[in-house]
Parts: structure tokens; sequence; C-alpha cells
């Protein structure tokens, strides 16, 4: 016997998405009152009706606290449709796409994400879409990781075909080979943990400069994108290798599973309280405020010249003659390892 119930559904808003085949909305459902998220999928991307529900079937069996649940799954004669839990603080994208983290928020969101990585990993599935706007945040402030829509499943040698590329954090071994491993989801990792110490502008800013996915592809295969060693003066050391030992070119050279990741990141232990700001084009705010500190430091170009003021207890010493922006980075790296040292 099969039933065919008639659900009332009324959409409440598209939400941003960088996924390129599906959509999402927040909905209600008007019979119970209760809010949540479907993603719907024009059957026309899927090649057989066999995967209609493959996204659904690999999350359902997947049991994580740091994993969204699907609630349901149908189709009409156009789409598919899933349904998960509506998390009202939204996605990591959108918390980075208003204001960049503090180094204490980068090392607990991607401690949880990082867990539910390890996990599917141990169940022979790669996530293979690994970005910011597939973390979200929850009531209770823990990074939930969503979207399989282009997850697979590894074979016996450990390798995989990948079906679907997102340009944006494409890996090197993509740009001429189908077949992948574990080491694409850590090359992901790298550009995700990049996006989170460095935020979504400076991440897609380096983006636009390539002309078509060709160009882009090319400087992935390079290592020239996204941009090795360019840093905001207070990520600290031990983050910034982190995330270059994922994003190496050559995957023998990136972290050999997730474990070692989450191990390396609960070691970082600088500059964890440091709030950035960018005020404008031409000036950069960095503040620190503890039991013991009032720190702020600020980066600005005024009459076509660099210079650095900095407060400390009311008190401001003013650094001028900066000759560039990028040396003003590394002024300003030196002043926060100065006061993290006392």
């Amino acid at each position: 016997m099969q039933i065919n119930p008639k659900f009332n559904l009324r959409i409440i808003k598209k939400i941003h998405s960088e996924g390129v085949n599906s959509a999402l909305y927040l909905a209600e459902d008007t019979q119970l009152g209760s809010i949540f998220i479907i993603k719907q999928m024009d059957k026309e991307k899927f090649k057989n009706t066999d995967r209609y529900f493959e996204e659904s079937k690999k999350t359902s069996n997947l049991e994580h606290p740091n994993i969204i649940p699907i609630k349901y799954a149908s189709h009409d004669d156009k789409y598919v449709y899933i349904t998960m839990p509506y998390l009202k603080n939204g996605s990591l994208y959108n918390i980075i796409k208003n204001r960049n983290l503090t180094m204490r928020e980068v090392i607990k969101y991607s401690v949880d994400f990082l867990s539910a990585i390890y996990y599917i990993h141990e169940k022979g599935i790669l996530h293979c879409d690994i970005k910011p706007n597939n973390i979200l945040i929850s009531d209770d402030n823990k990074a939930i990781l969503t979207d399989f829509g282009s997850a697979v499943y590894l074979n016996n040698n450990g390798s995989a075909k990948l079906r679907n590329v997102y340009y944006k954090h494409i890996a090197p071994e993509q740009c001429n080979n189908l077949v992948i491993d574990k080491r694409l989801d850590i090359y992901q990792i790298g550009t995700t943990l990049y996006r989170m110490c460095n935020g979504n502008e400076e991440y897609n800013r380096q983006a636009k400069k390539y002309k078509g996915l060709n160009n882009l592809k090319i400087a992935c295969a390079r290592g020239s994108f996204p941009i090795r060693k360019k840093y905001l003066p207070h990520v600290p050391r031990k983050m910034i290798l982190i995330i270059e030992n994922c994003l190496k070119v050559n995957p023998n050279e990136r972290y050999k599973n997730v474990m070692d990741i989450i191990n390396d990141i609960s070691l970082v232990n600088e500059n964890l309280d440091w709030v950035y700001e960018k005020i404008n084009r031409d000036r950069y705010k960095w503040s620190l405020e503890d039991s013991t500190r009032n720190i702020k430091i600020i980066l600005y170009n005024e009459d076509s010249s660099w210079s650095i003021d900095v407060y400390t207890n009311n008190r401001k010493k003013t650094i001028e003659n900066i000759e560039s922006k990028a040396y003003g980075y590394r002024v300003v790296r030196g002043i926060i390892n100065k006061y993290e040292k006392k």
C-alpha cells in the first residue's frame, strides 16, 4: 500500500546559498506551525532516478551531534525536496560575511565541524563540499556540518570519483583528475579555515581576479590561489601552519587525517580574543579588552600615508610614515605579539 498525503507548506523566504544545483527555503508547516528548511533540487540535474534521494539516505544513516539530521524527503514532477531543522543563527558564511571571527571562535567552530568530518571519514564517506555556507551554527553555538549533496562513498582502495566541483574550493588535483580521496576534504578544510581567519571579502576578492573557471583552475594547480602566507596580523603562526599544511599543492604533503588537524588546532593558544574590524578601505582596527588589558590598534591611510595609532588604557602612541599597508600589517603583528607575551 502506498500513501500520498498532501502537505500544506508556506514558503517564508528564500535563503542565500552558494549551491549551484539547489535552492534553500525557510518554510512553515501550516498544520503544526513548525519552521524548517527545505532544500529544493531540480530533477533534471540528476542522471537517473536512483539518485533522487541519495543525499537524504547518506545523511539519515549518520548519527553525530555536529551533523544536520534529515527529517523528511519527497518529490513532485519537477523537484526533489529534503527538509532539515531550522537553525536561527544561520550559517558560518553569514557570520563571516558581516564580521570577522576571533581566534577563539575559529578554534571552537573548527573543532566542532572537523569532528563531524572525521566521523564520516571513518564511515567511508567524503563530504566534497566543505565551505562556510555548509556549516551551520546551532542554537547552543555549535558548528553543524550540512549539505551532503556532493558526498561520495570511498571504494576499497580509499578513493572515489567526484561528480560535482565547487569552483572556489577546487583542489589542485581536481584540475586534471576525477579520482579523489580524503585529501580533497582536507584541502577544503584548509580553504574554509582560510576564510574563517581572513574573512569572506578577502577570499572572494582573490577569486574574482581570475576570469573564468579555467584560469582559476590554473591558479589552484600552481598554488597561487588562495594566496599563501597572506594572513591578517592577529592570526597566530600555529594556525597559519595548520592552514598551509592543508593547502599543499601536492596531496602527499597534506595532513594524512582529520584527527591530526583537530589535535593541532587544539594547541593554538595565542591571540585568542583579539577583535578585528575593517572600518573602511583605509582604516582597520584590532582591539583586546580583558580584566587587565585595554588595547586598541588602528592602521589607517591619511593623505596618502599610512600610520598606526596604539591606545593602551587611554594612552595614545602614533607610529607614522608606514611605507605600505603590507608593512603596516607587519608592524601591527609585532605589536600584537608584544602584548601577547606580557
